[in-house]
């Protein structure tokens, strides 16, 4: 009856991978996990029945029905423990496609999902249902086998209503396009490393290389996970304009589609190995405007210019780095300079850009088939990845507006350096002028001393002179006064002999005492 009604429904099969021919050949070709989500009686276990329909022979179903009643409170890992088991071994095993047939309204649930998807590279598809009814919460009281009220199916629709966003949006390449182009871009590693024109270049890759040259594969770690071109890195809908995105026609309309990605060329750094996208017009719909604007802020260029696959890094780089080194290469090609080695090889042309950066131009481009997506890792481990990922374009932004703020500085500098020139030979011809009038200030100060120490001599010499007049003359005066007292005393000496002259002479008239008359 269920089954019936479904069908009946208008749309509600409408998926790429149940009436696209295109995408139900490339899902043939991948390894999916289809996760159904929606409220109990909505039509998941139907969905799942006709994915495996579709898909015989390559499909697992999985449910959890009548195992685990839907509710509220947060399941326990025990309760799912026997369903987790089978979906890993499904997994290991290389099913193609594997289908969850539950609820999963619950974040936990997701995340272990998730991680059993990121650990074995399937690609996780959130499959809703599309019946009228999906979200009648009266009507699908009626239509679940469990004995769920309408009270509690709008506590379970609260949840389901609460949007998942991946960590990005991308082009996700089948099993069978991975290997394909991996062989490719292994095929240029081992060309390159025997050409006589990359090892001239060896010391571009530092340390890496030896006397007997660099192991490009050893050099280049593929990072593991999905071969894919992303379009929107979208943080689980915490970067700027993610949810925006979501919510595009063309993003709603091409999810879990198949694309035909051409590959135009391949490149080589010191830092990344990555392959040249070149998109259409139909898939330049899901490429946001503002990608290259965000990751170049020096020029503008064409939309799309950033579309590319890391085939593998360098250690410690990040894979965001590969969609910058492209646009490097994309500026010095804008820039016309044609100073760049070319060599033809058996694959295109091999251009040498200096630097360490090679591109191929592929002589036919490579054709490889992919699914629109999401990548949905556990959002713990996932959170720090997407983390690292802003971080990275953040710093290579950064490290872009600090060169171009460099070269600013140097020719700021360069100025700055003519104008001091021009500073320190004025000052310098100011300074000659200062030093003459200095040197003739000293002299004339020299001069000046000169004609002050002459007269100071002079005058002291002319004092010395006048002191020596006026100590011969106290000594004159001295000896004057010397010879008065000298005199003086004489007349003394003088008065005192005509004192005795007169008494002795006065005696001699006197009679004396024994004379008679």
């Amino acid at each position: 009856m269920q089954e019936q009604a479904l069908e009946r429904a208008e749309g509600s099969l409408a998926f790429p991978f149940l009436d696209d021919e295109a995408s139900v050949n490339a899902y043939r070709e991948s390894r999916t996990l289809f996760i159904m989500r929606g409220l109990p009686g909505s039509g998941k276990s139907t969905l799942a029945s006709t994915i495996a329909g579709k898909y015989e022979g390559i499909c697992k179903v999985i449910s959890a029905d009548h195992k685990i009643r839907p509710g509220t409170r947060p399941a326990l890992p025990e309760e799912y423990k026997e369903l987790d088991e089978e979906t890993g071994r499904c997994c290991e095993e290389g099913v193609a496609m594997v289908v969850i047939d539950d609820t999963n309204h619950q974040w936990e649930r997701l995340e272990k999902l998730f991680d059993i998807a990121s650990e074995y590279q399937y690609l996780a598809h959130l499959v809703e249902p599309k019946t009228p009814w999906k979200n009648d919460c009266a009507t699908l009281e009626e239509k679940t086998q469990w004995e769920l009220t309408q009270s509690e199916l709008e506590d379970l629709r609260g949840r389901l209503e609460e949007s998942v966003y991946p960590l990005f949006y991308g082009w996700f390449l089948t099993h069978k396009s991975q290997s394909r182009t991996k062989e490719t871009g292994k095929k240029l590693l081992e060309t390159l490393g025997e050409l006589d024109e990359f090892k001239e270049h060896w010391g571009d890759f530092g340390g890496a290389a030896s006397e007997k040259g660099i192991n490009l594969e050893e050099y280049f770690d593929g990072k593991g996970g999905i071969l894919h071109c992303t379009t929107k890195f979208s943080d689980y809908g915490k970067a700027t304009g993610a949810q925006e995105y979501a919510e595009l026609e063309a993003v709603k309309e091409f999810y879990s589609s198949a694309f035909h990605l051409q590959i135009s060329g391949l490149f080589i750094t010191p830092r990344t190995a990555g392959a040249r996208v070149r998109l259409s017009d139909k898939q330049l719909e899901v490429w946001p405007a503002d990608s290259e604007k965000e990751a170049s802020l020096s020029e503008e260029l064409p939309r799309g210019s950033r579309a590319h696959i890391t085939l593998g890094c360098a250690k410690d780089v990040e894979p965001v780095q590969t969609g910058l080194d492209l646009l490097e290469f994309i500026k010095m090609e804008k820039e016309g300079d044609q100073d760049w080695a070319v060599k033809d090889t058996d694959q295109g042309k091999l251009c040498y850009f200096g630097k360490g950066m090679w591109m191929l131009e592929l002589s036919e481009e490579v054709t490889v088939e992919t699914i629109f997506g999401g990548f949905y890792p556990k959002e713990e481990g996932g959170e720090e990845a997407g983390v690292e990922e802003k971080e990275g374009e953040e710093r290579a932004v950064e490290e872009e507006e600090g060169e171009e703020q460099a070269v600013e500085k140097e020719e700021g500098e360069e100025r700055a350096v003519e104008k001091e020139g021009d500073k320190r030979a004025v000052e310098k011809e100011g300074d000659g002028r200062a030093v003459e009038e200095k040197e003739g200030e000293e002299k004339t100060v020299e001069e000046g001393d000169e004609r002050a120490a002459e007269e100071k001599t002079v005058e002291k010499e002319e004092g010395e002179e006048k002191a020596v007049e006026e100590k011969e003359g106290d000594e004159r005066a001295l000896e004057g006064v010397e010879k008065a007292v000298e005199e003086k005393e004489g007349d003394e000496r003088a008065l005192e002999g005509v004192e005795k002259a007169v008494e002795e002479k006065g005696r001699k008239r006197e009679p004396t005492g024994g004379e008679t008359g």
